[in-house]
């Protein structure tokens, strides 16, 4: 995460460090989405189980949905 204060200020008032700072991290996070990404891709059951999901939701519309508040466990 960016130490505070570094996201308010504007880019021509930052240092080269705070800039570099800020790209590696951005990167950072955009790499970290596309190995989720990936990881989910590479998982053929899940992928199956996405491809099924998506025809049921053409066939029988929202709602034959739940809600996530109303499905995610209750710890």
């Amino acid at each position: 995460m960016c130490p505070a204060g570094l996201k308010e200020k504007k880019v021509k008032d930052l240092t080269v460090g705070e800039f570099k700072q800020l790209i590696q991290e951005s990167i950072a996070e955009d790499i970290d989405a596309w190995r989720e990404t990936l990881e989910i891709m590479a998982d053929k059951n899940l992928m199956k189980r996405l491809e099924k999901a998506d025809r049921e939701w053409e066939g029988k519309g929202e709602a034959a949905y739940v809600e996530w508040p109303e499905k995610k466990p209750r710890v």
